[in-house]
């Protein structure tokens, strides 16, 4: 079979990207991947598991590196940076255990981020988490719903959070992201 790129193309059409000139900048994420790992569900998220299962994909993966989000417990998504292509995909998928299965989902869902000094105001408007530092520290994550679109949400710095959601969502978040956003950033059209 002939290698090719997992192609991670942009749903919104030509758009700016997000609003720089804005308290609050929103933009896509447009390179690297989003896998899924999933592995027997414990009842609980185990933090010492998850651990295990990161050191695992460094070793299998030390070139892309990218970090594990705790979906649900025995689910994570792999998120970074890099570029993955079919056959490393299907390299790494090899060497797992026979306990995990992985996933591709860098096709059908949508890294979006958001930063600014009003970050949390604006995600305080839809997100249903309380989104103070000292309970939603960095590099937390958590699925819930941002207005009626279910969501992963990232906390990646003090005033910077990442939002990954399913593709066919992605325009409508995107457009819900900026009218949240407006009373910081002035006029959306």
């Amino acid at each position: 079979m002939r290698d090719f790129p997992l192609n991670n193309v942009s749903p919104f059409a030509a758009m700016p990207d997000g609003q720089a000139h804005g308290a609050i900048h929103i933009a896509p994420v447009k390179t690297g991947f989003v896998f899924q790992v999933l592995g027997q569900a414990t009842g609980t998220i185990d933090q010492t598991r998850q651990q295990q299962l990161q050191k695992m994909l460094d070793a299998i993966a030390p070139d892309l590196g990218g970090e594990l989000r705790v979906l649900s417990p025995g689910q994570w998504f792999w998120v970074g940076e890099n570029d993955v292509s079919q056959g490393r995909f299907g390299e790494i998928a090899g060497q797992l255990p026979g306990e995990f299965a992985l996933s591709d989902q860098t096709h059908g869902r949508v890294r979006l981020r958001l930063t600014g000094a009003r970050v949390c105001d604006v995600l305080a408007k839809g997100v249903m988490i309380d989104l103070d530092e000292g309970i939603f520290g960095v590099g937390q994550s958590a699925m819930t719903q941002i207005g009626h679109i279910g969501a992963m949400v990232t906390r990646l710095d003090r005033d910077s959070f990442e939002i990954t959601v399913l593709r066919s969502f992605a325009d409508s978040l995107w457009h819900e992201l900026h009218h949240m956003a407006a009373e910081f950033n002035g006029p959306h059209s």
